[in-house]
């Protein structure tokens, strides 16, 4: 028998353990979503949103790398705000 204790815990990925989590919610339309998608590509539905996360990471930094992180944050709020009027409170004209 050996004496060495059982390491619980995520392996390692790129050198670095992977040991702190993060809570997020998600709609109903939105989790069918993804587990649809983690299904198509064989794959846990946490990996599919944590390599989601982290590719939107890496966009982000270039981002602000190019010193467009502003701007692409600004655009991102217009399309909301123009696809979803429904949310946002503006002004209402009447004829």
């Amino acid at each position: 028998m050996s004496n060495s204790k059982s390491k619980r815990g995520r392996k390692a990925i790129d050198g670095e353990k992977i040991s702190n989590n993060l809570t997020i919610r998600f709609s109903d339309r939105e989790l069918e979503e993804i587990e649809a998608l983690a299904k198509k590509l064989d794959m846990p539905k946490t990996r599919l949103v944590r390599n989601m996360a982290l590719a939107g990471l890496e966009d982000a930094k270039m981002l602000d790398k190019i010193g467009m992180l502003k701007g692409a944050q600004k655009l991102n709020d217009f399309k909301e705000r123009l696809f979803h009027p429904e949310k946002y409170k503006t002004l209402q004209y009447s004829s």
